[in-house]
């Protein structure tokens, strides 16, 4: 990374930090002794994340219960402590940070599409059988906190090159490049090794736009890349403003990244869509109605209906 843009990043005062809330726990989860009662008691001083995570304990999405969640420390017994560590960073991250970002920033289609994409990344992981699903999760989300970073240190004049992409995440990151020599998805890898968050997070956010670029030591750290690279595209059937364009080149990331072939990403994508109305509930966002949502599906399967074998093989403009 170029040493005056980096310079001029750790100099900006309004930085996002790691919050308070996530931290505990993830110290906690990290510790063999830690008890779901401890835990329990962490999260217990939250009373807005307590409410959170009592739904998405009952929720259908998390596989609900035959009996009512009621308490945090069922919660924790229920849906385990990795997952209560990846809910309590999503949850206070979003809190925390949804207002950063100044001059023509669009805080409202960026957290649609990291959260969408956050909710694709576990889908995905879910059909490629890898078990660090809530990793996997909470890489989706974080995928692009570098776009905050640089609408933070760098105000307005990111704001105008954000708003320029037209929502088009591969022309920002050209738009970056030319500008800064760098991109979100370095920056963002950047903090991420600032909070000191885990190595495979951290080479997930760096290589969600080319996994390429990010390090993979075994199959599982390849396969979470990938999942988290796949999601941001997933995500863009319902955040771009070209919506059939964006279905092409989900069509296309899914075959080549991980090998689905169309009429897997039409499962995917129901699953997804399947997931939305609960990730709307735990962030307190509106994801789209269930019409617009429903709409993408449609023109999913539509296109896809019309895909010959040789049509797979051609090139599709990347977004």
């Amino acid at each position: 990374m170029d040493a005056q843009i980096l310079q001029r990043i750790k100099n900006c005062k309004t930085l996002p930090a790691i919050p308070a809330l996530p931290l505990q726990v993830l110290q906690l989860c990290r510790d063999e002794r830690t008890t779901a009662q401890r835990i329990g008691d962490v999260i217990s001083k939250d009373p807005s994340f307590v409410a959170k995570l009592l739904n998405v304990a009952n929720s259908s999405f998390y596989g609900g219960s035959r009996h009512k969640v009621t308490t945090v420390t069922h919660a924790v017994t229920l849906l385990g402590m990795n997952s209560i560590a990846t809910l309590a960073f999503c949850f206070s991250l979003y809190r925390d940070l949804r207002k950063k970002g100044g001059g023509a920033f669009d805080h409202t289609h960026f957290w649609h599409r990291c959260i969408l994409a956050s909710l694709a990344s576990k889908v995905l992981a879910k059909r490629v059988r890898v078990t660090n699903e809530e990793e996997i999760f909470l890489a989706g989300l974080l995928q692009d906190l570098g776009v905050l970073v640089m609408s933070e240190a760098l105000g307005m004049e990111y704001g105008l090159i954000y708003k320029k992409a037209a929502q088009d995440h591969q022309v920002l990151e050209t738009l970056e490049q030319d500008r800064w020599k760098t991109d979100h998805c370095e920056i963002g890898a950047w903090l991420a090794e600032t909070w000191e968050l885990p190595e495979l997070l951290r080479e997930s956010v760096k290589g969600s736009h080319d996994p390429s670029l990010a390090s993979s030591s075994d199959e599982v750290s390849r396969l979470t890349i990938q999942c988290v690279a796949l999601s941001g595209r997933l995500a863009d059937m319902w955040c771009h403003q070209q919506p059939e364009m964006a279905i092409q080149a989900a069509i296309q990331s899914s075959k080549e990244l991980l090998d689905i072939e169309p009429e897997g990403l039409v499962e995917v994508a129901k699953q997804i869509a399947d997931g939305i109305p609960d990730m709307s509930s735990f962030f307190q966002i509106s994801l789209g109605n269930s019409d617009d949502i429903q709409k993408v599906l449609d023109n999913l399967e539509q296109i896809v209906t019309g895909i010959s074998p040789s049509e797979m093989s051609e090139p599709i403009p990347a977004l």
